[in-house]
């Protein structure tokens, strides 16, 4: 007899919690969904990323553009530069002979006039009418050698302040290089560190998205499994579709055992002794998913002994 309360105990209990869904069912369905909204979350995070990185490609390339650029002002600036240095040096060198020849110049014509000066007041056995007459072909002479080197002086001066004058138009032309160049190379760092920051960004974008990437496939083998799962929850359900009837009347009960019919129309959900989701706890009883308002019959004949509210249950039939 107490057998038989205690399966009819269970079996009204069942009846109590016919109305609810599958809890494991459900479970993987809320957990499918937030899988689901994971992967949409992370799919726009690779989107985003990816408009991002495009964007940062676009600025690499047309950095690297005028970093070229750049480069090829700078190398043009750097030969001009050279070029100007030589014709510097060149000219330098020319002014350095210039004024070699200049004070060359000088020198001779001071000597000559100084030679000059002493024969013409030196003493003489030649008749005063000789000397006078070769005093007179000394000073035209003189005078003709001191005015060619007078004019010669003169052109080698003005050769010397062209020169000068060119010197500072070139050293004028040799600083305004520089300074472009000092810009030029001032506007590469600034494009190199622009290189580097969109360099950066691309590296950085890659990373994220291979993270959203790797977080997708998990979630996708995550849902794979919860499918599997679902679909064997699915499978392993036994829909019943027959009501108890009167062929076990008047039969030992003992002797019915497995030839029962379910006490209402609907899909097993869980079994007796199955474990429960997350849990080593087994569940004592048979859990059938069924529509509000279906019928309830007992699997068997007995007297209504308990038909109450209990605490943890609900309402409750229990048949003898």
């Amino acid at each position: 007899m107490g057998f038989v309360k205690t399966a009819w105990m269970i079996t009204s209990t069942l009846f109590a919690c016919m109305h609810l869904t599958s809890v494991a069912a459900n479970d993987i369905q809320e957990e499918l969904k937030v899988i689901d909204e994971k992967i949409i979350k992370e799919e726009k995070k690779i989107k985003a990323q990816q408009v991002k990185q495009k964007k940062a490609k676009r600025e690499l390339s047309k950095t690297k553009k005028e970093i070229d650029l750049l480069e090829k002002d700078l190398n043009k600036l750097s030969k001009k530069e050279k070029k100007l240095l030589k014709e510097l040096r060149s000219l330098e060198k020319r002014e350095k002979a210039l004024k070699s020849d200049v004070a060359n110049e000088k020198i001779r014509l001071s000597q000559l006039v100084k030679q000059t000066y002493i024969l013409g007041y030196s003493a003489d056995t030649r008749s005063t009418q000789r000397v006078q007459i070769d005093s007179e072909i000394s000073r035209v002479y003189l005078k003709r050698i001191a005015l060619q080197r007078s004019v010669a002086i003169k052109n080698f001066n003005a050769k010397i302040k062209e020169i000068d004058l060119l010197q500072e138009k070139k050293i004028g032309v040799r600083k305004k290089l520089r300074r472009v160049k000092k810009d030029t190379s001032k506007q590469k760092s600034v494009a190199e560190r622009k290189k580097q920051k969109s360099s950066s960004e691309i590296t950085a974008t890659q990373s994220q998205i291979k993270r959203s990437e790797k977080k997708i496939k998990e979630n996708k083998k995550r849902l794979t499994n919860l499918f599997a799962k679902l679909k064997r929850i699915k499978e392993e359900s036994i829909k019943n579709k027959h009501l108890p009837d009167k062929s076990a009347d008047g039969k030992p009960f003992r002797s019915l055992k497995g030839k029962l019919k379910l006490p209402v129309i609907g899909n097993v959900t869980a079994k007796f002794g199955q474990k429960r989701k997350g849990s080593e706890v087994a569940w004592e009883g048979i859990f059938i998913s069924s529509k509000q308002g279906n019928s309830v019959k007992s699997i068997a004949g007995g007297a209504v002994v308990y038909s109450d509210w209990l605490r943890g249950f609900g309402n409750l039939v229990i048949v003898d």
